[in-house]
């Protein structure tokens, strides 16, 4: 049978700064531009649907009592963008402005990423459990088989749908 509906998205990805920001250098503006760009770009496209990731390593990029603020926005993790802003916010209303869905990527059990430069923060959960984070290789790895570690991520998960509203989980 037909499909109701294309399901035509792109993945963002803000791990190593692969997507978005491009760097961990740039100011506020340059990062809401590059928001806005993207978003743009998968209109023209007529993508429906962005995938953004919004935790890559055991942070964020949106503010969160749970979580650090993720170094891939400022260079450092733990330090939030200065002047503050919201940038899940801003990509949730920008996408819906053009009539694009923002769905939130969470990477489940990376805890650090090889190409990490700055020291974790100290509500990371390196520092705060460090008994649910293994070193496998050059990275750190949050274990899936603890019970501990499931329960943070789906109250990671719950924060971001109680407080934006995303039109899915990945």
């Amino acid at each position: 049978p037909p499909a109701p509906r294309e399901f035509r998205a792109a993945w963002v990805s803000t791990v190593a700064n692969i997507d978005w920001p491009t760097k961990n250098t740039l100011t506020v503006a340059q990062q809401q531009a590059e928001i806005i760009a993207i978003v743009d770009r998968a209109k023209a496209l007529n993508l429906n649907a962005l995938v953004l990731q919004v935790r890559p390593s055991a942070d964020a990029i949106y503010p969160s009592k749970l979580e650090p603020w993720s170094e891939y926005l400022t260079g450092a993790q733990g330090v939030a963008p200065n002047p503050a802003y919201d940038p899940l916010k801003m990509w949730v209303d920008e996408a819906h402005k053009r009539g694009i869905e923002l769905h939130a990527w969470f990477n489940p059990y990376r805890a650090r990423h090889s190409a990490a430069k700055s020291l974790p923060a100290a509500n990371h959960l390196i520092n705060t459990r460090p008994d649910l984070v293994k070193t496998y290789g050059e990275q750190g790895w949050i274990d899936p088989g603890e019970a501990d570690a499931a329960k943070r991520l789906m109250d990671v998960v719950r924060d971001v749908v109680r407080r934006y509203d995303v039109d899915g989980i990945h």
